[in-house]
């Protein structure tokens, strides 16, 4: 089974209100307006930006919004701009078990709590921010990350991770098909970037770092 993720959960249930913040990030980005398109489908081209032109949004999960995106980058800048402007919890969960690579972004109120990347260009398990306290109860032993020099980090372990928030990430977007809003920007033919294959360019992977 192949499994995908590019989803942002923002832990709020101000669901217009963040539809109003995606709708004026993409008209920046962009500088044109884009359209909505309300009572659609989950299914979205995904990977394909490294800005991206669509979200896809509804509350999938009980107390949170979550976002659908086109884009194979960490979007830190977006992320910590509406956790900032919400007050509250965002987590982006970024993968492809095709390639192995796998991102996890937490922050809270605008400040990155948490990192995590892993696959193609890392080496092992990459960190950043303290251990949250539930990854220091030994007892825990689905939390990830049990040693440094660990190479192994999957969607499932990701999944064990979120789930200390009260969030599934696998939960299937399908599942609330009919109900998601989808926001984007109308491709303009003379400017569409170029597509680069997946593999060559999984979520930029750390091929900048070296």
């Amino acid at each position: 089974m192949s499994v995908a993720m590019y989803h942002i959960h923002i832990k709020t249930d101000k669901v217009n209100e963040v539809k109003t913040a995606l709708i004026g990030w993409l008209q920046d980005k962009h500088g044109r307006e884009p359209i909505i398109l309300s009572n659609q489908d989950s299914p979205l081209s995904f990977f394909d930006y490294d800005i991206p032109t669509q979200f896809t949004l509804c509350h999938l999960h009980k107390e949170w919004v979550t976002v659908l995106h086109d884009s194979y980058e960490q979007l830190v800048e977006l992320t910590s701009t509406l956790s900032s402007r919400f007050h509250t919890l965002v987590i982006h969960t970024l993968g492809q078990s095709t390639v192995d690579t796998y991102h996890l972004n937490i922050f809270q109120e605008g400040k990155l709590l948490r990192k995590f990347d892993v696959g193609e260009g890392y080496e092992g398990i990459e960190q950043y921010g303290e251990p949250l306290s539930f990854e220091k109860e030994t007892a825990n032993n689905s939390v990830v990350l049990a040693e440094e020099d660990s190479n192994f980090f999957d969607y499932q372990d990701m999944k064990e991770y979120c789930l200390y928030f009260g969030l599934d990430i696998l939960v299937d977007p399908s599942e609330k098909d009919g109900l998601w809003e989808v926001i984007k920007v109308q491709k303009d033919p003379a400017h569409v970037a170029h597509k680069t294959s997946l593999i060559q360019k999984i979520f930029l992977r750390g091929s900048k770092k070296r």
